[in-house]
This record gives structure tokens, C-alpha cells and sequence, in this order.
């Protein structure tokens, strides 16, 4: 990472094939724009491919609000904690809307086909949750306030490992809440509010593919988020 004249920063590329480096040089090219322009963004949105597929502009339509998507398919804690600043902070958004974490659990299934094993259930987990600790006390050091989201139910029943799947989902979700709470965050509990109509299987109904929301399940998204941030005198 370096810094220019007017201070922009932009992020090299990492050492391996990850996600994050698929949209690294639109978003350079696009926080550059933005800060040249000196539009710092209302609502900043980062995450994973829950977030990129979000089509932020067909749900939520404030006048004179500057909304912004910064969500990389297939990220992981591990490099959207890296990828933090760059995407977010140097920004300067108001409010930073964080979902991260379903990707991690892949790890949980292995792969077969690099002959790697499935890594212990424990270190996935605590390894994501760290990540994210990591992520608030970055927040924490700038003026943007960040929003915790939870991760989403989901039916995909052709994972290997899709208990342990979902049991990370849960604990992580309990563990999103508590920490919000103690760092006196706001939680946005999508999971609750989907599951409230639609459990099991029949979570494919809001979802295009067992896991992605579909244009129902994002509408559920921006319902709760619209009302858990009216809860807290935030209009989006």
C-alpha cells in the first residue's frame, strides 16, 4: 500500500490466488474517484458476494444518500480484514454496514481435489472471529461507525459438511451479537428475521440458490435493516 500526493491509498495485489484480488483494481480506480471528488459515502457496505449482488439502489432510495457496495464474491475475514482501510476507512464513510464470515466455513468442507482436509472446527471459527475483533478496533480508530451484521440461514444440502456448516453459522451469530454489544455497535439480525417465516429447506424460497438471496431475501435485508437503524435514529 502507499500513499500519494492527495493521500489516496490503494492496495497491492496479495502473493496468492485469492478473491479479494478480483475487484482489486476497479475499487482502486473507484476510491480514488471518490476521494478526488471528496464525496465521502453515507452507507458503505463491504463484505462477501451477499453483499456484491445487492442491489443497494433498488431498496433503499433516500434523496441526497450516498450509498456505496464494496463486497468481493468469495472473501473471507482473512482479507477483508486486510483489505479494510482501503475499502472502507480511507473513505470516510458515516456508517460502515459489515457482512463477512459464510466463506470461512469452507474451510470446514477440505477439498478433494487438492487432497487438503478439513481444517479443525474450532480454529475456523475462532480464526474468523479474531479477523473481525481485528476489524473493529480498526473502526474504532477512525470516525465511521461500523454496523455488525449476522450471517444468513442457508439450505445447501450437496455440502460435505453441512452441520458443521451451520452449527459455525450460529455460534457465530451469538458471538456477532455479544461482540456488538460489548463494543456498543449496532447488530443487524438478519438471520432471526428470515428464520421467523422461513426455516429448513424452505429457506430456498428467498434465496436464488440455497445460500445467495434472491430478490425477496434482500428485501427481508433492507426491512430489518431499515428498522433496526430507525431503532437507532439512523434513516437509510
Amino acid at each position: 500500500m502507499f500513499n500519494t500526493s492527495d493521500e489516496y491509498s490503494r492496495l497491492e495485489y496479495f502473493t496468492e490466488n485469492v478473491a479479494a484480488d478480483s475487484r482489486r483494481k476497479e475499487f482502486d480506480i473507484k476510491n480514488h474517484s471518490l476521494i478526488h471528488a471528496k464525496k465521502n459515502p453515507d452507507f458503505l457496505f463491504i463484505g462477501d458476494s451477499i453483499t456484491q449482488y445487492w442491489e443497494l439502489d433498488a431498496y433503499f432510495q433516500t434523496a441526497n444518500t450516498l450509498l456505496i457496495n464494496r463486497g468481493i464474491a468469495g472473501d473471507t475475514t482473512t482479507y477483508l480484514k486486510k483489505r479494510f482501510f482501503v475499502d472502507a476507512l480511507q473513505l470516510h464513510p458515516k456508517y460502515c454496514i459489515l457482512g463477512i464470515g459464510i466463506n470461512d466455513s469452507i474451510d470446514l468442507e477440505g477439498d478433494y481435489w487438492k487432497q487438503l482436509k478439513p481444517k479443525p472446527y474450532d480454529i475456523v471459527l475462532s480464526n474468523a472471529q479474531q479477523n473481525i475483533a481485528d476489524i473493529i478496533v480498526q473502526a474504532k480508530s477512525s470516525t465511521t461507525s461500523l454496523i455488525i451484521t449476522s450471517l444468513l440461514p442457508f439450505s445447501v444440502p450437496v455440502f460435505l459438511h453441512e452441520q458443521d456448516r451451520k452449527k459455525y453459522v450460529n455460534e457465530m451469530n451469538v458471538w456477532l451479537e455479544n461482540t456488538a454489544k460489548h463494543n456498543n455497535l449496532i447488530f443487524v439480525d438478519y438471520y432471526s428475521a428470515i428464520t421467523k417465516i422461513y426455516e429448513g429447506n424452505s429457506v430456498r424460497l428467498i434465496t436464488y440458490d440455497g445460500l445467495h438471496p434472491n430478490a425477496l431475501g434482500y428485501q427481508i435485508m433492507a426491512d430489518t435493516l431499515k428498522n433496526t437503524l430507525y431503532q437507532n435514529n439512523i434513516q437509510i
